[in-house]
């Protein structure tokens, strides 16, 4: 009989356990439902925008003429470099080094660094993006920026277009050290003048009838004009149009899953907790293209002589003159973010850990021994001036895995 009654309450206590553990199971399946809506919601509600609609329409006939120029060594007047040479698509549309490497080189990235080419103080950005309706802030420094009252760049009152990236497309072309050798004819037209450039666009457009018959005939024909009617604009229109062609976004598995088409990993669901959530990544990464288009300062570990020598670099100021934008660049892309190591403004953090840990542990990524005083000093003032410090929380190694799982979300 106690035998009986033991087996009794054995099974008892078994059926017990098991409606505790369908109730867990339950419980842990709704909440898992209910944590990914929320995810759901925070991309929405962050300006998510699927990708089909960051575009207007673009002329495919224009880009492909586009084409030849973007990979044409005779865009450049005299330092035989491509708008390929720099923006390659194996290296996420960058370099994949951490300062571009300008004229006097052969081939690209680390071939052409070796080979004696200008440093160009700044790390390349890849282009995924820039010729969306959202992007409105071009260039590290912000030295291009759309606004309602029309383009704000270098060429003051009189852009050569209303189009930002038409404009954009000018400024590398007429960059000493990135595309153009100060020779004897740049040095005569070198001024703080739109009349002394529009020279070296003439010259640069010569050069091009020169070496580039076919892609010049066809661009006339394309505006249905003659070649000898042809400006530097007309070419720009067409590079322009093959950055929106070649290098849209596209669609990927956030937008999927934004969509409601898939679900995403529990690595990546934890990942995006971190971005929405602790890691406050979303205060800066927000909107269309996963970028507020505003101008922040991250503590990044130094490299390279600097755009303001000794290793500095003061960012936006160079470009404002004001000195609250100190140590300021232009929040990065998200899309495809991936791919295009290494990071921060001088290509000083190898991989995506070293990016997020400048914004969590940024005195880890740097050997100060290996500072001299004014190094020291001048990385002390980035770090008080930075908008990181004291706004992030810590995120462990096991979350910043996480977190990186969901930015591979937003590759395609």
């Amino acid at each position: 009989m106690s035998l009986l009654i033991s087996m009794k309450s054995n099974t008892n206590r078994l059926r017990s356990f098991a409606v505790i553990l369908l109730c867990v199971t339950l419980s842990y399946k709704t909440y898992g439902v209910e944590r990914a809506e929320l995810i759901r919601n925070a991309v929405l509600s962050n300006g998510f925008v699927v990708s089909q609609e960051l575009y207007d329409d673009t002329d495919s006939h224009l880009a492909t003429v586009g084409k030849a120029f973007f990979e044409s060594e005779h865009l450049s007047l005299n330092g035989q470099i491509a708008c390929s040479t720099c923006h390659i698509n194996h290296a996420g549309s960058s370099d994949g080094i951490p300062n571009a490497a300008g004229v006097r080189g052969i081939g690209e990235s680390l071939e052409r660094l070796r080979s004696g080419a200008k440093i160009v103080p700044r790390n390349t950005l890849g282009l995924w993006g820039v010729g969306a309706l959202a992007h409105k802030t071009f260039f590290w420094d912000g030295k291009l920026i759309a606004q309602d009252s029309g383009v704000l760049s270098q060429f003051g009152t009189r852009p050569p277009s209303e189009d930002p990236l038409v404009t954009a497309v000018h400024l590398p072309a007429v960059e000493i050290r990135e595309t153009l050798e100060e020779d004897a004819f740049v040095k005569a037209n070198k001024s703080e003048s739109v009349d002394g450039v529009d020279l070296v666009y003439a010259a640069i457009l010569d050069n091009l009838r020169e070496y580039e018959p076919d892609a010049v005939e066809e661009i006339a024909s394309t505006f249905e004009i003659e070649s000898s009617d042809l400006s530097f604009l007309h070419v720009a229109r067409s590079v322009a149009a093959f950055i929106r062609s070649e290098f849209r976004i596209k669609t990927t598995r956030l937008e999927d899953f934004a969509l409601g088409k898939t679900e995403l990993t529990p690595s990546e669901l934890l990942g995006a907790e971190i971005f929405y959530g602790k890691g406050g990544c979303a205060v800066c990464h927000r909107g269309p293209l996963f970028s507020d288009q505003k101008f922040h300062t991250v503590p990044v570990p130094p490299l390279g002589f600097g755009k303001n020598g000794f290793g500095a670099d003061y960012g936006r100021f160079n470009t404002s003159f004001d000195p609250g934008d100190l140590y300021k660049f232009r929040t990065p892309i998200l899309y495809n973010v991936a791919k295009t190591a290494p990071y921060g403004h001088g290509g000083s953090m190898r991989t995506l850990r070293e990016a997020i840990d400048s914004h969590v542990d940024p005195l880890g990524l740097v050997d100060l021994t290996s500072l001299d005083g004014f190094g020291r000093h001048e990385y002390s003032k980035v770090l008080a001036a930075s908008d990181m410090v004291g706004s992030v929380q810590f995120i462990s190694s096991e979350e910043i895995a996480d977190l990186i799982d969901f930015l591979n979300t937003l590759s395609f």
